[in-house]
């Protein structure tokens, strides 16, 4: 006789559905997705979602928290605002599409991002690099965002709508980080010497 299958503690059950979720999600949109799905991907209950999470925007919101802290910590450590955000378009680089593709789903769905992300643990952290930490920082920083996730959303359209091949694509990514730099330096110089 086996012994009886342990169920997943509450640790474990949170983590599959954060995981399911994510990539449901981003595969899907978070309106098309049940959170009978969820719980099916993650091979859990589906009581364990309202148990330990709640309702579908709270495991948004959720999911949405877990990549902001990833990122922050990997930007944790950084010496000013400029290798902070070349941390963080490291990871953009390095990591997949998950996160912009859901980030890009919940907008065009029409969701605030007040309500399901707020402010970014990650882009805080960036932040917290300048003691100033200036608006005209702030704005040098939504800017980069704007680039990082433009790029990786329509990199490839940008660069066959102006007749380049595929393979100028890290030319045009050298080109916008150059652009993002130059307003990350003029935001932390113009602090310094004001």
């Amino acid at each position: 006789m086996s012994a009886p299958k342990r169920r997943p503690g509450k640790e474990a059950s949170i983590e599959a559905l954060l995981t399911a979720a994510r990539e449901l999600f981003a595969e899907q949109g978070p309106s098309a997705v049940s959170l009978r799905d969820v719980a099916r991907r993650a091979g859990v209950s589906h009581g364990l979602i309202h148990h330990h999470i709640g309702s579908r925007d709270d495991l948004l919101r959720m999911v949405f928290d877990r990549s902001s802290e990833e990122a922050r910590a990997r930007i944790e450590g950084a010496g000013d605002p400029a290798e902070a955000l070349d941390r963080l378009r490291q990871m953009a680089l390095e990591g997949d599409d998950e996160y912009t593709r859901l980030l890009a789903w919940s907008l065009l769905e029409g969701r605030d991002p007040a309500e399901f992300h707020g402010r970014s643990p990650a882009l805080d952290a960036v932040l917290a690099t300048d003691p100033e930490g200036s608006r005209h920082l702030r704005l040098a920083v939504a800017a980069t965002m704007v680039q990082t996730l433009g790029l990786k959303l329509f990199g490839a359209y940008a660069l066959t709508g102006a007749g380049l091949d595929p393979d100028a694509a890290d030319d045009l990514r050298h080109l916008l980080e150059g652009v993002s730099d130059e307003l990350v330096h003029a935001a932390t110089t113009t602090e310094v010497s004001a």
